[in-house]
């Protein structure tokens, strides 16, 4: 790219180093942006294609966005199992005016510091109920990524569809840009065999016919290219009108694949089966806290305080029932006071004394009759968790199908690449036969048109079959759930 700047004086570096700023800002991965938009193609391999999707797909921004949310709920559960110190401070001046007119100011001031910690669920069995919530945040966070693992999936699976969509229709035109050359040079033939009296104005017709068809199948060939190309460039994240040098570095795999294998890693990859059995997991916890809401409550506490100057109190609970663990530690200091009065002389201060008190104590209740609620809480809960599990089973089998569906259709695009690579031999084999026989003068116009056409929609039919087993490699590998993976490479 060339930039001119008009510049004189002190402005023409400054407007240079500018230039050169945004072209770095620019030019992602070493692709300039100002090809997008120019005349030139952007050459792009496939690996290129998925990075550019990978960081501009609104869908992967999005389900970026998600994660972020999930990390930041789990930080914000996991901060709330800290200690929380608090630091409180007041002070109060009060004046009494008595019917005599004396006047009588009290002050007091005081400083407290209270630390407290509460952590849920951490106890062991048989005391844990449930999960809690940093473990449910955490699950959910699980969850978030594998959304984003599918949404990756899927946003593969469309660019490579839409990369393999503008081989083919650049594959298609060439085929088409031969097959105009080839009519245009058949008509010119026809028009010597007439000027020699060997052919008739029919077959110049039938040849003019076929050049006429060869234009449109080209032009209609072009319109393809161009929708294609247009498709890819928006899937990326590039203005409509990009232009693409696209390198086809695909390769045809001819190893048989062991289904039972595919199916195992399915079932080990899929992220529809991950979150299913974590939605299973969730169902799991709360009908253990379902259950234990009927049994009874026990909590132990203990306290202890001294009470002065700076008095000090400690208190510690433990819900058996809940799993729920808590302490608080509070030191004040109370004694900043002074008496002033206007009349009378100051009495004698008073002795301190300090105390302590110290307690322990266990609690139980139980609930005798709630309405039934806590039965149709556990109830639910009991579904709920029987609908997750067969949620779970009827994923499972959905992605076994996948897989043999998808098996299947590799099986059969391999086996149509294998026939149109026959019916390509037998069509150019009869074409020579037939133009062989057309110069010899023992064939007519229509044999070489119709053996022509042949061959155009058996290299065209091959075309499509390989592009076929290249979609159906594709379609497994997201059926397995490793497309795109070091694992699975088309």
């Amino acid at each position: 790219m060339m930039i001119r700047a008009m510049t004189t004086g002190r402005l023409k570096p400054l407007v240079l180093a500018a230039g050169v700023a945004i072209l770095a800002i620019a030019w992602p991965r070493g692709i300039e942006a100002a090809d997008a938009t120019a005349s030139l193609p952007v050459r792009l391999t496939l690996a290129d294609a998925l990075d550019l999707a990978a960081r501009q797909s609104p869908e992967l921004v999005s389900s970026l966005q998600a994660l972020e949310l999930s990390r930041s709920r789990l930080r914000e559960s996991s901060g709330s199992r800290q200690p929380k110190v608090v630091l409180q401070g007041s002070y109060y001046d009060t004046s009494v005016y008595s019917l005599a007119g004396d006047l009588t100011s009290d002050t007091s001031s005081s400083v407290r510091v209270t630390a407290s910690q509460t952590l849920p669920g951490i106890l062991p069995a048989p005391f844990s109920v449930g999960l809690s919530p940093t473990e449910l945040a955490a699950i959910d966070l699980d969850g978030t990524e594998l959304d984003l693992a599918r949404a990756r999936q899927n946003v593969m699976f469309n660019v490579i569809s839409a990369y393999l969509n503008v081989l083919k229709a650049q594959q298609i035109k060439s085929l088409n840009d031969g097959a105009l050359e080839g009519a245009s040079n058949f008509l010119d033939e026809v028009r010597s065999k007439l000027s020699l009296g060997v052919a008739t104005k029919l077959d110049l017709m039938k040849a003019q016919s076929q050049l006429d068809q060869a234009r449109f199948n080209q032009l209609k060939a072009g319109d393809d290219l161009d929708a294609a190309m247009r498709s890819l460039a928006l899937l990326l994240g590039l203005p409509a009108e990009t232009r693409f040098d696209l390198v086809n570095d695909f390769q045809v795999e001819q190893e048989e694949q062991n289904l039972e294998e595919l199916v195992k890693l399915a079932l080990e990859n899929r992220t529809e089966v991950k979150q299913a059995s974590l939605s299973m997991q969730k169902a799991r916890a709360a009908l253990e806290t379902a259950r234990r809401s009927l049994w009874p409550s026990v909590g132990l506490s203990a306290t202890y305080s001294n009470q002065g100057d700076v008095s000090v109190s400690a208190t510690g609970s433990l819900d058996l029932t809940s799993g729920q663990v808590g302490w608080t530690l509070t030191l004040a200091n109370e004694g900043a006071e002074d008496s002033r009065s206007t009349v009378g002389a100051p009495g004698a201060p008073a002795a301190s004394k300090s105390t302590s008190t110290s307690s322990a104590g266990i609690e139980v209740s139980w609930p005798l009759w709630d309405g039934g609620v806590s039965r149709e809480k556990l109830g639910q809960a009991e579904t709920s968790l029987r609908i997750q599990e067969s949620a779970l089973e009827r994923q499972k089998q959905t992605v076994v199908e996948d897989v043999y569906a998808a098996s299947v259709g590799l099986k059969q695009a391999l086996l149509k690449l294998e026939l149109a690579k026959k019916a390509v031999d037998e069509a150019e084999e009869a074409l020579r036969v037939t133009e062989a026989r057309f110069e010899a003068g023992a064939g007519v116009v229509a044999e070489v048109i119709d053996a022509t056409q042949s061959l155009a929609n058996a290299k065209a039919g091959e075309v499509q079959a390989l592009f076929d087993c290249y979609l159906a490699r594709a379609r497994l590998g997201k059926a397995v759930g490793l497309l795109g993976t070091e694992r699975w490479k088309l």
